[in-house]
């Protein structure tokens, strides 16, 4: 397995409450990013996400992107699933197997997020192709 870091920016991120019933106010995201460093290129992503009344939070996304790894160019599909409250929180984002066109036919991995203080996105790739 190889590991390729850099950043991204959030390029747009439109939400739109789908349903705001007491428990739990429902989002339907639409966004997209632009990568820099081992992951160069953009992406498109559609999130659906819940905020529940006492501060926890849940999501689910498919994430498009177009861009070249190490140097290798094609497009692959990330699968976003994530939960959190208070006291802490999991995430997973993994390829789709099978999803990957051009250089990066057969790409598999795993990409894990940062976010720091001052809003700025770090992202690492764990990754093989094969």
């Amino acid at each position: 397995m190889t590991t390729t870091t850099g950043r991204f920016d959030l390029t747009r991120w439109d939400e739109e409450v789908y349903d705001d019933a007491e428990g739990a106010r429902l989002l339907r995201v639409s966004s997209t990013k632009a990568f820099e460093g081992g992951i160069s290129g953009g992406s498109e992503t559609q999130l659906l996400q819940a905020f529940a009344q006492e501060g926890s939070a849940a999501y689910v996304g498919i994430e498009r992107v177009t861009a070249a790894v190490d140097g290798r160019s094609g497009t692959f599909v990330l699968r976003h699933s994530a939960v959190g409250s208070a006291t802490g929180g999991s995430a997973s984002i993994d390829v789709v197997p099978g999803s990957a066109t051009g250089a990066l036919t057969g790409l598999r991995g795993e990409l894990s997020i940062q976010r720091s203080p001052d809003g700025e996105h770090t992202y690492a790739f764990t990754y093989e192709l094969g």
